[in-house]
């Protein structure tokens, strides 16, 4: 009989728990621990100082403003290159600084077990000066190439329009396309960038050549970089030295629009070039 009461006893005080005035009890729900976010790190870190003309900055010093390296600093050297070694994850912060820059600061990505570069544009306090207008585009090769290339490839003229450019990360008037535009013009490659800091423009066609067609499969084609002072007032007419190649091909048949232009042996009928440091680029303001 006493194992019937206790048993009585039992379940009335479960009935209570669940018949009482109140709600019934929530289930427990177990407690999340939160994890610690483990930075990924790295312990070489290489970087590269430029200004917005695509020069290299020498003597800029580099600090670590934040994470494990904090305090740790260094200077780009004459090439705009620096280094540094020891703990780097995505916590690490830099400012880079030089006297005639604005300074800058800037973050990094890390991922595990890969070194990390980055780069840093800095901008020339001297205002960019404004270059967008109508020119005429001239280009002359280096004297070395008098008997490289025919006489009339070795200056050629050009109408062009220099339009800004916007791109992520840039401030504004350093960036800079000239359209050059004529009937003989490829449709795809008669675009040349200009880079700007101050006064100095960076001229380039490194990765986008100019196209001409000059006669019936007859095709000129320059590439190459340059550089040159506008003047602070933006003088009207702006000449730079030009490193790069010259190129005159007659091909066996006409290239089609928009096709990479490649004077093999196979195509060729005529094949001229010259690669020269002391080419000229001359703008001139219409």
């Amino acid at each position: 009989m006493r194992i019937f009461r206790g048993a009585v006893v039992v379940v009335l005080a479960q009935g209570l728990v669940g018949c009482g005035g109140g709600s019934p009890s929530a289930p427990s729900v177990p407690t999340q621990v939160q994890q610690p976010v483990v930075q990924p790190t790295v312990s070489q870190l290489t970087g590269l100082v430029m200004d917005t003309a695509n020069r290299s900055v020498a003597g800029a010093g580099v600090e670590v403003l934040s994470g494990p390296q904090a305090g740790t600093s260094t200077t780009s050297d004459s090439a705009g290159k620096f280094s540094l070694t020891g703990i780097f994850d995505g916590t690490t912060r830099f400012r880079v600084s030089k006297e005639g820059y604005a300074a800058a600061t800037q973050a990094i990505n890390v991922a595990p077990a890969y070194g990390v570069s980055i780069l840093f544009v800095m901008e020339a306090l001297a205002a960019p000066v404004n270059i967008a207008g109508d020119y005429t585009l001239t280009f002359i090769a280096d004297s070395a190439c008098a008997d490289q290339l025919p006489s009339e490839m070795r200056t050629r003229t050009y109408p062009a329009t220099i339009v800004p450019q916007h791109p992520l990360n840039r401030p504004g008037n350093t960036r800079f396309a000239a359209m050059l535009s004529g009937p003989s013009f490829d449709s795809y490659y008669h675009m040349m960038s200009i880079a700007v800091a101050g006064d100095y423009l960076s001229f380039d066609l490194s990765d986008n050549y100019l196209l001409e067609e000059v006669a019936d499969e007859a095709y000129f084609a320059i590439g190459g970089v340059g550089g040159g002072s506008a003047g602070t007032s933006g003088a009207s007419t702006i000449s730079a030295s030009f490193q790069g190649t010259f190129d005159y091909c007659v091909m066996k048949s006409e290239l089609e629009d928009g096709s990479h232009y490649n004077c093999t042996p196979d195509v060729a009928v005529v094949h001229a070039q010259c690669a020269a440091k002391n080419h000229r680029l001359i703008l001139t303001r219409r």
